[in-house]
């Protein structure tokens, strides 16, 4: 029997200096309070020891400025070294928008490539990153300008599927499964941008694949399951998101037990005090 225990975060939005003047948006985004929650929950996850963390992206909330952002990265990316257990993340859309390249933050967090895949106490899991494209700046470009998979990686996770035999886990930023979105402040309106651009080619190599026994993703901001041709997604909510409008951050993470094919999903809340 094989058994794995994850703790799995999504959307921190780290920001160093919050602006004078917010848009409701950013007022949403609680990113005053990033550091603070994520400390406890990395005191959290040392405590608990799971096998393995995965974060689901947007460590940070882009400023429209690539060296800052840089800088913030680079400071959360330390911050998040502090876990004691195997821990990777991905990339999400508001930690490339100002970048050249993934290359830029591969550095920093030591990966050869952000689209991976490692085995661990029996099972295989699979990190997909989406990519930059190159003709969209930082200004027109938003959400899509980070919203595909390359073809190159989509063939890899291919190849990687074929030839795995073990029951496996996928981690993505943008959703997978379709969803209206019905009720989500940040997607109701546009449920595209809260999913992967090219997700069909995606999907059309996971449904068939029976190894695979869940995938989670962030960025929606909403924590939630939905079931599509036979496979479970689960959609971690943000760390930072003011979602009850009460001024205190939802902190939301989840604990996953995998036993043998089984996967259990109990969901908790760091707390924190309301800053005046």
């Amino acid at each position: 029997m094989n058994n794995c225990k994850l703790i799995i975060f999504s959307d921190i939005h780290y920001l160093d200096k919050r602006p004078e003047k917010l848009d409701f948006n950013l007022s949403r985004k609680l990113t005053q309070y990033s550091v603070e929650v994520i400390d406890k929950l990395i005191n959290k996850i040392n405590e608990d020891k799971p096998d393995v963390s995965i974060c689901l992206g947007d460590l940070i909330e882009d400023t429209f400025n690539h060296d800052l952002d840089i800088i913030n990265y680079t400071y959360i990316w330390n911050k998040l070294k502090n876990i004691q257990v195997p821990f990777y993340s991905v990339m999400g859309n508001h930690d490339l928008r100002t970048m050249n390249s993934r290359k830029e933050l591969e550095e920093i967090m030591g990966y050869q490539n952000a689209t991976f895949s490692f085995d661990l106490k029996g099972y295989h899991f699979i990190i997909l990153t989406t990519d930059i494209r190159e003709d969209l700046g930082e200004d027109d470009g938003g959400i899509y300008k980070a919203q595909c998979m390359s073809e190159k990686e989509i063939n890899w996770l291919k190849e990687d599927l074929e030839k795995n035999q073990l029951p496996c886990i996928i981690f993505t930023h943008f959703g997978l499964a379709e969803d209206g979105q019905i009720g989500n402040y940040w997607f109701e309106k546009n449920p595209e941008e809260g999913l992967m651009n090219n997700r069909k080619e995606v999907k059309e190599i996971i449904k068939s694949d029976e190894n695979i026994i869940a995938i989670f993703n962030g960025h929606q901001h909403w924590t939630k399951q939905l079931q599509e041709d036979g496979k479970n997604y689960y959609i971690v909510g943000s760390l930072t998101d003011n979602v009850d409008m009460k001024g205190i951050p939802d902190g939301v993470y989840l604990e996953v037990e995998l036993e043998d094919r089984n996967v259990k999903i109990i969901e908790k809340h760091i707390q924190v005090e309301a800053k005046m």
